[in-house]
């Protein structure tokens, strides 16, 4: 439950003309809430939110006050602003930078009025994969500092057999990544089809997969365009689908690759590890 709060210095109450006796009556009301459009005060937040320092003046109109935010890393940024009608919510947006604490402070002249604190909470994220995602894995806790990350890779591991590992999640992460497909036969395209629509429905509607397309030289005599053709088809179908375009970023920078035609060196999985992240992020929106 949010509190009332009175102006703390007495000096400012005095050039608003009250007494000390008025000290003791709730003057403004100071919290955070989740989302622009609620008025419920929060103490932690999905990183995918929008909240707001929300501000309001209960004795007088058009009062100017200043609000605070202090970011994970130690980053603060002040606003001025302005309340409207008595008692009428003033919001300021906050713009969350990743998952830690918030510091919001309201302050009216050189008087501080409100401090809170809330968190904002990263989704939990499971990676699926095979040798790539053996080669991301190191990488991806410094890509996505702060986030709930569970990692399962093996290194011959199929499509389908990454979709049954994910129908034996207990608790399934909103976020999937599926680095899967190398190791799969390219003639079996609607089998791959198959995995990649299961996926999406595992994760359910608020959930969100993320699978980089592939890049392998022809398996006899066939080439994996048509699985990138698969994955860019459901892409378009599935908000909940985003695909990380890994065949365009090779193609741009053929020098990352080995000599098998399959596995990046150290600065292509530093690469491959980022877009991934990228993609992650973008599942907030």
């Amino acid at each position: 439950m949010r509190r009332l709060v009175p102006i703390a210095a007495l000096v400012v109450l005095a050039a608003a003309g009250a007494t000390p006796a008025a000290a003791a009556t709730p003057r403004f009301d100071a919290y955070v809430a989740c989302s622009l459009h609620t008025e419920d005060a929060a103490q932690r937040c999905s990183l995918g939110a929008t909240p707001a320092a929300v501000f309001r003046a209960l004795a007088r109109r058009e009062v100017s006050y200043r609000v605070c935010v202090r970011k994970p890393g130690g980053h603060t940024h002040c606003r001025r602003r302005t309340t409207g009608l008595r008692g009428e919510p003033s919001r300021a947006a906050i713009g969350l930078t990743g998952p830690g604490r918030y510091t919001v402070a309201w302050f009216v002249g050189d008087a501080r009025v409100e401090r809170v604190q809330f968190r904002a909470r990263a989704p939990r994220v499971f990676v699926n994969g095979d040798s790539l995602a053996v080669g991301t894995k190191p990488y991806l806790p410094r890509a996505l500092p702060g986030w709930p990350l569970t990692q399962s890779t093996s290194i011959s591991r199929h499509a389908p057999e990454g979709v049954d590992l994910l129908r034996r999640q207990r608790n399934l992460a909103r976020i999937v990544v599926m680095s899967l497909g190398t190791n799969d036969d390219p003639r079996a395209t609607e089998t791959f089809g198959r995995a990649v629509r299961q996926a999406v429905g595992l994760v359910g509607r608020r959930g969100c997969v993320v699978w980089p397309n592939i890049v392998r030289p022809p398996v006899g005599g066939h080439s994996y365009a048509g699985y990138n053709a698969v994955l860019a088809r459901l892409n378009r179908r599935f908000d909940r689908l985003l695909v990380v375009d890994w065949a365009q970023m090779v193609r741009e920078n053929p020098q990352w690759m080995r000599s098998d035609g399959v596995h990046p060196d150290a600065e292509g999985y530093r690469a491959r590890t980022q877009a991934i992240a990228a993609k992650v992020r973008r599942c907030l929106d």
